[in-house]
């Protein structure tokens, strides 16, 4: 008995010395203080070995990729391809086609419908849902095993939350619960999120109260938590957009927040579940004097607001990079302004793609470069030039050359072979052997009117140049489609005049009461590259510019997730739907060209 209470005191002694809030639970302190103090030994591990394989990332790449094979050479799959016979990475290249999600579909509808060693030897336990991005969510299998090779990049993740939190304050987790959706076999479908980075036992938000299906009241319930503690350090949003809908949710709902906060109780007008609402209700004191000092903060606007809420606030995790760099640079003008923000990784339902190799830097002041995940997937690189080709050829990690842009090719360990992954990324740097690199656009939305394909990036670029004289004025989202998509919808034919973009923009003022229309000096904008030679030598007429009303975005998103709530949604960059481009230009506020 002696030694368990000796280690029990020098426990509690090392608990009360890192300041642990009042508002925990004993069950949230312990699970926090175990992930402070056993998480260093785990991550150091993982930092060796991933510097250690950075020194010969040829080696790692290939002995990843005969494991994979090898594992799954028995599968129908692998027995159709001949893994069996496969001894390096350049025979695979040659014996197996770079592939799109077309060429799995039917394996994947089999895999769902309950079939065994298909495409993957393990077992099925989650069918992923992609973002939707294009509009049709993709089905991914996840096979056993998953969460242990997401593990090998986690540790870095948990890593630099680690190196920021130094004592036993709260955490906020924001995450949504996505409808209830099941493969015919049974097996869960969902965000891979939902399956691989659930909510936390040490959150502030309890979890019977943590994942609602409504994105609102989720939220909002989120939002009481978050405000009713003082002494928050770290906030894990997952995406930039997410964290905007949080704190637009305590902007828009301030009144009501502070009221639950003084009462402890939910607000009757929020139609939760009952079970919801009996959890939020045993979990929420009563506490006036909190509620009081929310009220005053929330009063004085936007401007720092996260820093005045939580004065202890040491960092927020969330994607700040490609398509989620508009919120987060919105973000960090108003409510996160001097708030450590830290992007930390990159990944796809596919798989991992890469890390944040240091902690220090913000990812919005300076823009974070990735290393490749080199020990969790087999990747290849299609070189930009030759993006279009239905069968390019592809060059290896190692292979890759400085300033130069690349579509990632991925064969994973959850049965996508040489599989086309869509993000294009250009090189920065180097880790060792391992190239470092900044997301750059997504492949599939290229816009072009006559063959100059013009990136998402090129038109953030753009916007972003012009944001700086929209005095106060900031973005908020954007897409783009082709004329003649909008020639085809018969309400607004006296649009389309010759060959040009639609740019749809939405914007907002940091000053919620003065107008956030843009003049016609703040729309002044220029793209470079093929369609700047095209419009200098008028092939490309002007862009006609539509500017949206405030939360036309949100409503869209709406509209694309059809009620899932998928957290991974990402807004369609090239847009092409005829009745969302129709829901989009019955929301104008605002018509013009500009070059």
């Amino acid at each position: 008995m002696a030694l368990p209470l000796l280690v029990a005191a020098i426990c509690l002694g090392d608990i009360c010395t890192l300041r642990p809030s009042d508002s925990h639970t004993a069950w949230s302190l312990m699970t926090q203080y175990l992930f402070l103090r056993l998480l260093p030994f785990y991550t150091s591990t993982v930092y060796t070995k991933f510097i250690t394989r950075c020194k010969d990332v040829k080696r790692t790449q290939e002995n990843l990729l005969l494991r994979t094979l090898t594992a799954n050479a028995s599968t129908e799959y692998g027995r159709q391809w001949n893994f069996e016979s496969i001894n390096n990475r350049e025979q695979y290249v040659e014996q197996h086609p770079v592939t799109e999600y077309k060429h799995y579909e039917n394996y994947i509808q089999r895999v769902c419908n309950g079939e065994k060693n298909v495409m993957c030897a393990r077992e099925l336990c989650f069918v992923a849902m992609s973002s939707g991005t294009t509009g049709k969510f993709k089905k991914i299998p996840i096979f056993s095993g998953a969460i242990k090779q997401f593990m090998t990049n986690l540790g870095f993740f948990l890593n630099f939350i680690a190196v920021h939190m130094k004592g036993l304050q709260r955490v906020a987790v924001l995450r949504f619960k996505a409808k209830d959706r099941f493969a015919e076999c049974g097996v869960r479908m969902g965000p891979t999120s939902c399956y691989l980075s659930p909510l936390p036992p040490y959150g502030v938000t309890p979890q019977g109260a943590g994942m609602i299906q409504n994105e609102h009241q989720q939220c909002y319930v989120t939002a009481l938590f978050i405000l009713a503690v003082k002494d928050l350090q770290y906030i894990d949003a997952m995406l930039a957009p997410m964290c905007l809908t949080l704190f637009k949710t305590i902007e828009q709902n301030a009144e009501k927040l502070v009221t639950d906060l003084r009462r402890g109780r939910l607000s009757e007008e929020l139609g939760v579940d009952d079970d919801v609402r009996a959890v939020v209700n045993e979990h929420l004191n009563a506490d006036p004097s909190r509620a009081a000092e929310v009220e005053v903060e929330l009063r004085k606007g936007n401007d720092r607001l996260a820093l005045r809420l939580w004065p202890h606030l040491k960092m927020i995790g969330m994607n700040t990079t490609g398509e989620f760099e508009s919120s987060a640079r919105l973000l960090r003008a108003s409510f996160l302004k001097d708030v450590f923000i830290k992007t930390l990784i990159h990944a796809a339902s596919e798989g991992n793609i890469g890390i944040v190799p240091e902690a220090f830097k913000d990812s919005v002041n300076e823009p974070s470069s990735y290393a490749f995940s080199h020990s969790t997937v087999f990747l290849e690189f299609i070189p930009e030039e030759n993006i279009g080709e239905v069968n390019p050829r592809t060059l290896f990690l190692e292979q890759l050359e400085l300033g130069k842009s690349y579509e990632i090719v991925v064969t994973n360990s959850n049965g996508f072979y040489r599989y086309r992954l869509g993000d294009v990324i250009r090189v920065t740097g180097f880790l060792h052997q391992n190239p470092l690199y900044e997301f750059m656009y997504r492949s599939g939305q290229l816009l072009s009117v006559k063959a100059e394909k013009t990136s998402s990036a090129d038109f953030y670029e753009a916007l972003r140049l012009a944001e700086k004289n929209w005095n106060g004025k900031h973005l908020v989202n954007h897409t783009a489609t082709e004329s003649p998509n909008i020639e085809l919808i018969e309400d607004f034919p006296e649009k389309v005049q010759s060959k040009c973009y639609f740019l749809f923009i939405e914007v907002t003022h940091l000053d919620q009461n003065k107008s956030c229309i843009l003049n016609q000096n703040e729309k002044q904008m220029r793209l470079a590259k093929v369609y700047g030679v095209c419009r200098a030598n008028g092939s490309i007429a002007p862009m006609q510019v539509v500017q949206v009303k405030e939360g036309t975005f949100a409503r869209l998103k709406s509209i694309m997730i059809k009620d899932t709530n998928n957290q991974q949604y990402k807004t369609p960059r090239a847009l092409r739907n005829p009745e969302l481009l129709t829901f989009l230009l019955r929301n104008d506020v605002s018509s013009t060209s500009f070059h």
